[in-house]
């Protein structure tokens, strides 16, 4: 791995307070390893599709306080970053406090929010830091808190993947990336939506997600629509979940990367696959449509109108040079301002405020 040398936190320690070490958070750890930073993440779960390639997660039950102290007294972080849905981070700001660490809260809010002042009083109540980052920008023009900064986490290692090539004969290959058993994330308005293309043999559709079915009525049948559709058509390929280290293969096989989701906080995927070239189309209920600017590297659809997701589809599956322009826009994006180097600037700044 190349290094980021003279970036501001070579020698200090970063820690994430996290309730498990999502893959999300992957490129930003390896990039501050490779900026000369020591690195750790303290959870209260571990397991699944996580990235252990560089470090591993340290868990820890809340209730042992003082095994959580005595490794956070041995790491010495000069920062700390506790997520506002981690068991520890009560305890870990309590702990951060009496060693003198710089924290703040870590959430998917908008940056461009402006906080409730019940949403402030919690945090202080609670004892946890009201300053807070965001890897989400929010798609409104919002003026943010003083107290919020943007940190996008990176979707690309250093160096890059390279640029796959396409040819631009056969199919379009769409990808959606989302949990199966949770009908909010909307994979059904994406068969629906290139059903045509897809018939005529001109697209075709790979889903990935966990297979867990959460326990309701309307999830089942989701899930089940989705074996279904699988069955029936050929076009349609239903794999379940996949291990993070095989991702890389899987975007650069992809010419579109959508996400038609609701209530989406991140929705990390079409951002990943940005740096292969994948054109995203994201909901506009997820945090990284903010990361599409207008329609210059990527499309935003909106789940509330299904037939917007259908034609943001038919539009690249049928325009072969925007579907060339959106994707090579899009892995520009993903170099530049959401790349490791960015994203250790950003950090170093943070570390100088304190």
């Amino acid at each position: 791995m190349a290094e980021l040398g003279g970036s501001g936190v070579a020698g200090k320690a970063v820690l994430f307070v996290v309730p498990r070490f999502h893959t999300n958070l992957s490129f930003a750890v390896r990039a501050l390893v490779a900026a000369g930073a020591r690195v750790a993440v303290f959870a209260s779960n571990s397991g699944g599709a996580e990235d252990h390639e560089v470090i591993v997660p340290r868990v820890f039950n809340k209730q042992d306080t003082e095994a959580l102290e005595q490794a956070w007294a041995d790491f010495a972080p000069d920062i700390a970053f506790l997520r506002n849905s981690a068991d520890l981070r009560v305890p870990a700001a309590r702990i951060g406090r009496r060693h003198g660490t710089a924290l703040w809260s870590y959430d998917l809010h908008p940056f461009h929010r402006s906080e409730p002042l019940s949403r402030k009083f919690y945090l202080w109540r609670k004892g946890l830091p009201v300053r807070r980052v965001t890897a989400s920008l929010g798609l409104s023009d919002t003026v943010p808190d003083r107290g919020a900064r943007y940190l996008p986490w990176p979707v690309v290692g250093d160096p890059p993947p390279p640029m796959p090539s396409r040819s631009g004969d056969g199919p379009v290959h769409v990808l959606c990336v989302a949990k199966l058993g949770q009908r909010r994330k909307m994979q059904h308005l994406v068969i629906d939506g290139m059903r045509e293309a897809g018939r005529a043999g001109r697209a075709r559709l790979t889903l990935i997600g966990s297979d867990r079915v959460l326990d309701t009525p309307e999830d089942r049948a989701h899930f089940a629509r989705l074996q279904a559709e699988d069955a029936a058509e050929p076009w349609v390929d239903l794999r379940g979940p996949i291990p993070f280290a095989e991702m890389p293969d899987l975007y650069a096989s992809c010419d579109i990367c959508i996400l038609p989701s609701f209530d989406e906080p991140l929705g990390f995927a079409p951002a990943e696959s940005m740096a292969y070239g994948c054109v995203p189309v994201i909901s506009s209920e997820a945090g990284s449509a903010g990361y599409i600017r207008g329609e210059a590297n990527g499309l935003i659809v909106d789940p509330h109108r299904p037939e917007t997701v259908a034609q943001a589809l038919t539009r690249l599956i049928d325009d072969a040079p925007l579907l060339a322009r959106l994707g090579q826009a899009a892995r520009d994006t993903a170099l530049g301002e959401l790349g490791p180097k960015r994203f250790v600037q950003r950090m170093a700044g943070l570390i100088v405020e304190g």
